[in-house]
Parts: C-alpha cells; structure tokens; sequence
C-alpha cells in the first residue's frame, strides 16, 4: 500500500450551474473511494485525503450559493470580480503549497470523473513520479467519443504509427501515453512539481497558460502524459464565438505562448510570429492580425521576463 497522500482539487467557476452538481458531485464521489468507503477501492491509495478549492469568478448565476449550500465542506472563495482562469487558480496551487499537499488536480467546471479515474492517476503518479501533469482520457459529455481537442492532441500519439498504436478501449494497452501538452481541464499535479515549475503565468489570463506551463515543465526535464485507464469527461459544448475572440485566442494568444515558450530561440519565434501574421489574416479574411501585431511586440519585455524566470526552475 502507497502512503496515504492529500489531493487538493482546485475549480474556477464562473456562471458554471449547469455542471456544477456533476463536477464537484464526482470530486465527492472519489474521494469516498480513495478513501476506502466505496465498492470500488484501489487498495494502494485507500486512505487518501482529498479535499475540495473552489474559487468562484463573481458568478451571477448563484453558482457560489449553490456550492456553499451543497457542499459546505469545499474551501470557497468568493471573488468580487473576475479575476480570470490563471490568477484564480493561482489562489488555489498558493493555498496547496502553504498546506502541505502532495498533489492538486485542476478540474474545469464543465468536468467531471467516472469512477475510479483519481485511483488510476494516483497509482500512475506514484509509480511514475517523473511527471508533472497526468490527465485521463477526456470524452465528451456522451462518454463515448473523445473531447475533440484532446483527439487531436492523442492521435499524434496513439496513430502516428504501428509503434505507437494501440485500440482506445483496450485499457492496458499502455499505462501512460506521452504528450508535449495536455489541456487543464483534468490535470493532476504533484505539488514537487509546482513548487520546481511554479504557478501559472500572468501573461496568460484567460487562455494559454496551461501550454505555457507545459512548455515551462518540459523545460525542467518534467514530463506530460496520459492515463488510458483513468477516464473524464469534458462538456464542451459549442459555443458560438465572434471572429474577434477566435482570432484573439488563435492568432493573439497561439503567438504569444509561441513566443513564451523557452524550449524555442526568442528570434525563430519572432520569425515564426511573422510568418503566423499573414496566414492568419488570409484565414480569417481580416486585417485584425496586422493590428494585433503590434500589442504582442509590446509584451516583448515580459516575454522575457518570463523566460528568464523559467531558466531560475522557478516563477513564483
């Protein structure tokens, strides 16, 4: 049997009443099993404290009321503005450094985990401790088909050739899948790692920071990867986006997280962005790229900033 360990799973929400009994119902539901309460207890990591961060952006659909009256045993901060995905979760990988927890999962309001998913990871983790962030398969909210982006992110992996080929469903196949990035929607953490790494970067507010905390890993020598036999679910539903906001977060921010990234010379990603500038007005038929260009040359300065905080193994 592993020592017991503690698990701080941190959620944002924001107007998040549509998922909200699923995703943190399920975070309860784990834990009884990690905890040995429930039918199907992985008996190495039986006794595990799992506890619940959740930081609620200034909902105004009641989402803070409805945790605080559901689940009053979560560590609730209520924010009196939204302070964005990156410095909401910081609060939450500060509040688990300072309370002595082994590992953090960030889990996205709209997603949940099928049983035994956190007994799966944590089996994975301690036996592969080489790894910064491990995710389980993400699948959309029927359970069935993979969350769209994460199957572009695996087919890389699992289809790239017969080396690296193995049935989905076949849960042994591999214990872990490796990846250059996962998203954030369902990572565990060992806090070892945070405390190398450090916590998400300001120059990502909304978007970006969990590639930007890959690349910030891999730098260091960490590791990303995927547990097949763990399984999630992401409801991302389609949400209509202005041309404004796609090119904001592919274009703007996609050059940004580029541009961060220190596994990359700050001058080919410079050509790299210049390059981008063009193909992304013809794409979108704007010249929106071409006024944005000049907002990504003044964040040049904290660009490097950040690059050189990486190369210190340490943000915070």
């Amino acid at each position: 049997m592993l020592p017991s360990v503690k698990v701080l799973f941190i959620i944002v929400t924001y107007n998040g009443m549509p998922w909200l009994e699923r995703c943190l119902g399920s975070v309860v539901a784990q834990s009884a099993v990690v905890a040995g309460q429930g039918d199907a207890v992985a008996s190495s990591v039986a006794g595990t404290q799992v506890d619940l961060f959740v930081v609620d952006n200034d909902s105004t659909d009641g989402s803070a009321d409805f945790v605080e009256a559901r689940f009053p045993q979560a560590q609730l901060t209520r924010c009196a503005e939204n302070l964005g995905f990156t410095a909401a979760n910081n609060l939450g990988f500060e509040y688990a450094l300072r309370k002595g927890y082994d590992y953090v999962y960030l889990l996205n309001q709209d997603a949940w985990l099928e049983e035994g998913a956190l007994a799966a990871l944590l089996e994975a983790a301690a036996g592969h401790p080489e790894y910064a962030v491990l995710s389980p398969l993400q699948l959309q909210a029927d359970g069935v088909s993979f969350d769209p982006k994460f199957k572009k992110l695996i087919s890389r992996a699992l289809f790239s050739g017969p080396e690296n080929f193995f049935p989905v469903r076949d849960e042994q196949a591999r214990e872990i899948i490796p990846l250059p990035f996962v998203m954030a929607a369902h990572w565990l953490v060992p806090v070892k790692a945070l405390q190398e790494i450090g916590t998400f970067a300001p120059l990502f507010p909304l978007y970006g920071q969990d590639d930007n905390w890959c690349d910030r890993a891999r730098y260091h020598g960490w590791k990303i990867g995927v547990v097949p036999s763990a399984r999630a679910i992401h409801d991302r539903a389609a949400r209509a986006e202005s041309k404004e906001r796609l090119l904001d977060r592919n274009y703007r921010n996609a050059a940004l997280v580029r541009l961060a990234d220190i596994n990359r010379p700050l001058c080919f990603s410079w050509l790299y962005v210049c390059l981008l500038t063009p193909v992304q007005a013809l794409k979108y038929r704007s010249w929106a790229p071409f006024r944005l260009f000049p907002s990504l040359c003044r964040h040049n300065a904290g660009i490097k900033a950040l690059r050189r905080s990486t190369k210190i193994k340490n943000l915070q």
